[in-house]
């Protein structure tokens, strides 16, 4: 089982059937919102397109495929993070991640990155992350940059939400790159 604290109120959690109905009143909540830039929301109509989703995570973890997590803040279920898959041979993976509408701007998602980028470079030995993002996703495009990921590139026309293509930016870190980033922030802190 895949637990991860980040402070005193907030955690990462394998998402379970435990989780099933809060993270569908979650994405129901903040269908709105969401679906501006996440193609899967139309989808979920139901409880049970939502258990569907978490079977699915929990199998993808069975398999050493990533990690579905739940966001945890004060209790409550705030959002998802997750690796989409992992290329073993290669040794990169992806993240996506979303946050219900009452949680955003308290740095939960930026605060999970960073558990994330440790746990693929610490524990699973990967060698590179990306981002993918819509362009005109501005809010979910600052993360990976205040994280010190490099912008690599625009992939045109790369995602279909519901009646039209946007194009991405991908954003990628190597496991090199994070240790220098963890390296300089550790010495101003010591200063």
């Amino acid at each position: 089982m895949f637990k991860y604290d980040i402070s005193e109120k907030t955690y990462l959690k394998l998402l379970d059937l435990s989780d099933v109905n809060e993270l569908f009143a979650l994405t129901d909540r903040s269908r709105d919102t969401l679906r501006e830039w996440l193609p899967f929301v139309d989808d979920v109509k139901s409880v049970k397109d939502t258990e569907q989703f978490v079977r699915k995570a929990m199998q993808q973890y069975a398999n050493n495929n990533g990690i579905q997590a739940g966001i945890y803040y004060e209790g409550k279920l705030a959002g998802v993070i997750g690796y989409h898959q992992v290329n073993w041979q290669h040794k990169w993976t992806s993240i996506g991640y979303w946050l219900g509408n009452d949680f955003v701007g308290k740095g939960l998602v930026t605060n999970s990155m960073k558990a994330f980028i440790d746990y693929a470079f610490s524990y699973l030995k990967l060698n590179r992350i990306e981002v993918r993002v819509a362009v005109g996703n501005i809010r979910s495009r600052t993360i990976p940059k205040v994280l010190g990921f490099n912008e690599e590139g625009r992939l045109r026309d790369a995602e279909w939400l519901y009646d039209h293509h946007v194009d991405q930016v991908v954003y990628g870190l190597t496991a090199t790159e994070w240790k220098k980033i963890k390296a300089a922030k550790e010495k101003t802190i010591a200063l």
